[in-house]
């Protein structure tokens, strides 16, 4: 897909990929904005401090996680819970790219591993497979979770 059909695509659907100042510079640039049709709003200014939060959290892939995270731990088998755990830690962080690729149709690379970073951090602070680790102790994940979240919204992934 040529850089003009994708910012179209993007800048149309509003998918959830960072809108960046670049990102609205390409597009005026481009001259595709005199070609949408009447009455087609395009975005006039990038993505905010809030607009970002929203877009790099796969709040999603998070759901999912919490859900089958609980029913696993339903199982009656500490070594089968263990081995549960990690495997769908590592089911769900090979899903969050994907996911963000073929269903929200996010092309940019940086906001990909901002997300996949953000789900980590999450799954973290449910405790799960790290529950297992000796050193683990929930409070980290309280501490880490607010701060991560508030500082990761200051990057935009371009």
């Amino acid at each position: 897909m040529n850089l003009l059909l994708l910012i179209n695509y993007k800048i149309i659907i509003m998918q959830r990929e960072v809108l960046t100042a670049r990102d609205i510079r390409q597009f005026n640039d481009s001259g595709a904005a005199s070609r949408l049709q009447e009455g087609t709003m395009y975005p006039v200014s990038k993505d905010g401090y809030f607009d970002r939060l929203f877009k790099y959290i796969p709040a999603e892939v998070v759901a999912g996680y919490i859900f089958v995270l609980g029913t696993v731990k339903q199982l009656t088998d500490p070594n089968e819970i263990k081995t549960f755990q990690w495997l769908l830690y590592l089911v769900f962080c090979a899903l969050t790219p994907l996911y963000l690729w073929r269903v929200q149709k996010v092309l940019k690379l940086q906001q990909h591993i901002i997300s996949l970073l953000s789900f980590a951090v999450w799954a973290f602070t449910l405790g799960g497979p790290f529950e297992q680790f000796s050193w683990y102790n929930p409070v980290y994940g309280s501490v880490i979770l607010p701060v991560f979240t508030l500082l990761v919204a200051i990057w935009e992934a371009e």
